[in-house]
């Protein structure tokens, strides 16, 4: 039972790790990319999510994990924030190598998520995981809009696509975090609108976690084309 939160990890990256050596996609080449950005972002994430189990926004259950906490995190979590990136990276790799010219709903699903985030906002505005997940959202949807549209637009098909199928293993991953619960949320604190088990920000901190590594990995790989 202690291991539940290791097998998840594990479970996450094994996946997109065995087949980062396609031939087609050759996803370990990127690396000069793809650790950065993992990096950069998961970084922010940590401070977040430690800022949130100081004051209580959620917290861990420890029946679940190894019992090695490091700035009031379990080890676990720290190995989360290396797998999922790096999963979410592969697809959104995997969609542009495969499918190179899918543009479906690429500016429309701006102006739909920046919509659900005002209503969030202003529905739940005492919340804080709910301000501060959709708030950061439509800032970063309102900064591409206006500074880098063009540009983000040439990817945001793929980064839509891509939040679309990471909800599958989201599902699954996020569900059994949620359902034993190895993590714990504080309702006081969300919109205590749950799909299944998942609290209904999640989904929408995780479409973040998208929009930011994706932007800093195009940034990288931009560079590196251009040196």
């Amino acid at each position: 039972m202690k291991w539940t939160y290791v097998v998840l990890d594990l479970a996450t990256i094994a996946g997109p790790l065995f087949l980062s050596f396609d031939k087609k996609v050759a996803f370990y080449k990127k690396y000069k990319s793809l650790f950065p950005s993992i990096a950069i972002v998961s970084f922010a994430y940590l401070l977040w999510d430690i800022w949130f189990t100081t004051v209580g926004i959620w917290k861990f259950n420890p029946p679940y994990l190894l019992g090695t906490y490091f700035a009031q995190l379990p080890i676990e979590e720290y190995g989360f924030f290396l797998v999922v990136p790096y999963a979410l990276l592969f697809i959104y790799e995997c969609l542009k190598i495969y499918f190179p010219k899918y543009n479906f709903i690429p500016q429309i699903g701006y102006y739909v998520v920046m919509l659900i985030c005002v209503i969030a906002l202003i529905t739940f505005h005492d919340r804080l995981y709910t301000t501060v997940t959709f708030l950061l959202l439509l800032a970063t949807l309102v900064i591409l809009r206006i500074f880098y549209f063009k540009q983000s637009l040439k990817h945001s098909a793929h980064v839509f696509l891509t939040f679309l199928i990471s909800l599958i293993p989201m599902g699954i991953v996020n569900g059994i975090l949620t359902s034993k619960p190895v993590l714990i949320y504080n309702n006081l604190e969300n919109s205590a609108i749950r799909i299944g088990t998942i609290p209904l920000e999640d989904f929408f901190y995780n479409f973040l976690y998208i929009i930011w590594v994706v932007c800093i990995y195009e940034w990288l790989e931009y560079k590196k084309a251009t040196k």
